[in-house]
């Protein structure tokens, strides 16, 4: 099971407590999933679809709320490379149902889903997480931790996906705004972001796994930085080391032990006594004892005075 069925899943076991929190979500659901059919004799249905049996359950309980009468069915039809859909029916036949459904302000003049945000529905921050729990139960998906970071939202409105993203921006997650196959979408990778829109949405289980694996990312790839870090010290160390005791011995066939300053001769003979020291093991070894500075300070005088020397014999046409 993937990780975003995961969050679904805990997700659809989340009832509010409150009755407005209760039809704010009810609301997102319906404005991403339902659809107002007009049968013969003028009678209308309210059928929402979704992929999910445990999604439809929540919806025939918040329905039911509502003082409708919703029925729900199972049927094999081809959707989003699905082949099996659970339909949510309620028949329309009284005014106060169509009123249930204005109250929601999700049905237009011509008695489609209108889709638009009903700001009076999520008026306090309760409401509106639970408007975002409703929504991504029908059009969200998260990709797993352990993988790159993505969560998405898809709409088929951009006047609703507008609303969702400032919605989205009122608890501090700021979500780009995307296309894919004329659907309008918002989607999220930084992890942080992705965290605080599941503690939002109130999928608790779903975000301590989310941040158990982030951490165990996170010190992988801080253990990975530092291995490589130390490789490529170890590496610039063993370069310089290698040229150091080229240079020197040059030096030393050239000029002899007579030709190196006295300032410098003790660390001739540590570098060729240890090759593959670094300078700051050198300098612990000679008397005084010098700081890494002060050895890398004395080397690269020893390797200027050395270049200068040999550069010098050059030009006088010795080999």
């Amino acid at each position: 099971m993937s990780f975003a069925n995961d969050v679904r899943n805990e997700l659809t076991r989340i009832m509010p407590e409150r009755k407005c929190c209760r039809k704010a979500e009810l609301s997102a659901l319906l404005l991403t999933s339902a659809q107002i059919h007009c049968q013969e004799g003028g009678q209308y249905d309210l059928e929402v679809v979704v992929e999910k049996a445990a999604t439809a359950r929540k919806i025939f309980k918040l329905l039911k709320e509502q003082n409708l009468q919703p029925a729900v069915r199972m049927e094999k039809r081809k959707r989003f490379n699905k082949t099996r859909v659970y339909i949510v029916t309620a028949p329309l036949k009284e005014k106060q149902e169509f009123a249930t459904l204005e109250g929601l302000n999700i049905i237009d003049r011509n008695i489609k889903i209108k889709p638009a945000v009903n700001q009076e529905l999520i008026a306090t921050s309760c409401c509106k997480k639970a408007f975002l729990r409703g929504v991504f139960l029908n059009r969200g998906f998260i990709n797993r931790p352990e993988g790159e970071y993505h969560l998405e939202l898809v709409i088929n409105d951009a006047r609703l996906a507008a609303d969702l993203q400032k919605i989205l921006l009122r608890f501090k997650i700021p979500a780009r705004l995307g296309e894919r196959k004329n659907n309008q979408f918002l989607y999220v990778k930084e992890s942080e972001k992705i965290a605080d829109f599941l503690r939002v949405v109130g999928a608790s289980n779903a975000l301590l796994e989310f941040e158990n694996v982030r951490i165990i990312k996170s010190m992988r790839n801080d253990v990975n930085r530092q291995v490589n870090c130390e490789t490529a010290n170890l590496a610039k160390t063993i370069d310089a080391a290698v040229r150091q005791t080229n240079l020197i011995k040059l030096l030393l066939e050239q000029e002899g032990w007579e030709g190196i300053p006295s300032q410098y001769v003790q660390l001739v003979q540590l570098r060729i006594d240890f090759p593959d020291s670094s300078l700051a093991e050198l300098g612990k070894l000679m008397e005084p004892p010098l700081s890494k500075s002060g050895a890398a300070y004395r080397m690269r005088k020893l390797e200027a005075y050395a270049e200068a020397k040999l550069q010098t014999r050059l030009k006088a046409g010795f080999k």
